[in-house]
């Protein structure tokens, strides 16, 4: 019963009491209808019995059988009398009316205690004696009665037994039974058509919560259940939309404030790799030229040295050094030398390409990385750096040259070989004159 589904198990409860109720109420008025109409037979039956032994006290002792005959005859117009018999105290039959059982001797003690018997077809037998001198009104109990002795014992002429068929008794109690039987299934009809309604109207509402919690569990947190069923159930829907209500709200306010959280979080964010970038950049850029600083070239030496090792390929450096740069700083000061360096700088940037790197190694050194270059290539790349170098206008320092060490990598060349190389070759390059590309691979 606890895997039924809540309307059955409702309807289940209503019925089941009034089933139970109406089972056992109609039994009893069957088997109080059914008692009523056998005790109706036989307390008709006694009475019969009891006024026709009276009448037949005269008949008897004259012998008039024409008188007896006619009380049989009377007796036999009674609804369903089958037949009369009287006799003498001898038990010898003076009249009888229809079609009467063969005498037995239980007739007599029958008679005498007032007991009904049992005849063929079912039929009853009542007999009852017929005294002599007996007052008219005196009580005949032919039920549980005890032949009492007294002093005035009146004589016993005779006895009187009347059968009556059962029949109809048993057609009555067939048709109250069947009316009895009719009324109990239409009454538990119609309690069961008021339980199903009840069911309904009780798992209904219940349904609809359930679905509706159902649905919250979802996260449908608009659901609402009418409340319309009346009573306990409708406060019931009314608080469950109220719950609602509020669980809808403070879902409302929950998905603004994390709204709130997220577009915070994501501006927060924003500004840290903004912030991460511009520390990426001061980390990899000389706060003077703003070119690459000798930890970022150091990186791309590196990066380009294993790339070559394992996958083959060549690459050049050339390292640029400002000809008579402290002349320019003890001249013209300071500020003019950073000048200087940021006007280098600047031409360095705008005349190498774009995968190309180049940076300030250090004081008035700058390094060009040429990537996938071979030494002519870098040779010819780096005498047009010199070239705008020299052409190029200064202002207050004039005019201003740089000298060159160019070198190229040569498997298995380490990085500080390379290194040593160039420097060897911009050595050679101040050595012969300053304002010169000087190559070396060896």
């Amino acid at each position: 019963m606890k895997d039924w589904q809540l309307s059955r198990r409702i309807l289940f409860l209503a019925l089941a009491p009034v089933c139970t109720i109406t089972l056992l109420l109609t039994m009893m008025v069957m088997l109080v209808g059914v008692t009523e109409i056998d005790g109706a037979l036989h307390a008709r039956g006694a009475l019969i019995v009891r006024h026709l032994a009276p009448a037949c006290e005269y008949g008897v002792f004259s012998g008039n059988r024409a008188v007896l005959e006619g009380l049989t005859q009377a007796v036999m117009r009674e609804e369903d009398a089958q037949a009369v018999i009287i006799t003498d105290n001898e038990h010898h039959i003076l009249a009888y009316g229809g079609k009467p059982e063969t005498l037995r001797s239980e007739y007599i003690q029958a008679a005498m205690q007032g007991k009904v018997l049992k005849g063929k077809h079912s039929n009853l037998i009542f007999g009852a004696p017929v005294y002599q001198g007996k007052p008219e009104d005196e009580e005949y109990d032919l039920f549980d009665r005890s032949p009492q002795k007294t002093a005035a014992q009146p004589k016993l002429m005779g006895y009187v037994y009347l059968e009556l068929s059962t029949e109809a008794s048993k057609h009555s109690k067939t048709i109250f039974m069947l009316s009895t039987l009719l009324i109990g299934i239409i009454g538990t009809a119609a309690a069961s058509i008021l339980a199903l309604g009840m069911s309904h109207d009780l798992s209904r509402p219940l349904s609809r919560l359930i679905n509706g919690v159902h649905r919250m569990a979802k996260g449908e947190f608009s659901v609402r259940v009418p409340a319309a069923s009346g009573g306990e159930l409708q406060q019931l829907e009314n608080g469950f939309n109220q719950m609602a209500e509020e669980i809808q709200s403070s879902h409302d306010k929950l998905l603004e404030i994390n709204a709130n959280l997220e577009k915070i979080i994501a501006d927060r964010t924003r500004e840290l790799e903004q912030k991460n970038q511009a520390l990426e950049h001061l980390s990899n850029t000389d706060r003077l030229t703003g070119l690459y600083n000798r930890f970022k070239l150091e990186n791309i030496l590196e990066e380009e040295h294993l790339r070559c090792q394992r996958y083959g390929g060549n690459f050049a450096i050339a390292i640029a050094d400002v000809d008579k740069f402290k002349l320019v700083n003890d001249t013209y000061g300071h500020q003019t030398g950073d000048r200087v360096l940021i006007g280098i700088a600047e031409i360095l940037r705008n005349h190498v390409r774009s995968l190309d790197a180049v940076g300030r190694w250090g004081g008035e050194e700058f390094l060009v990385i040429f990537r996938e270059t071979a030494s002519y290539g870098a040779v010819s790349i780096t005498e047009k750096l010199r070239h705008a170098i020299e052409e190029y206008d200064f202002g207050e320092a004039g005019k201003v040259t740089a000298s060159f060490g160019v070198t190229s990598y040569r498997y298995p060349d380490a990085i500080l070989e390379m290194m040593i190389r160039a420097d060897n070759a911009l050595y050679h390059a101040k050595r012969g004159g300053r304002n010169r590309v000087e190559f070396k691979d060896f």
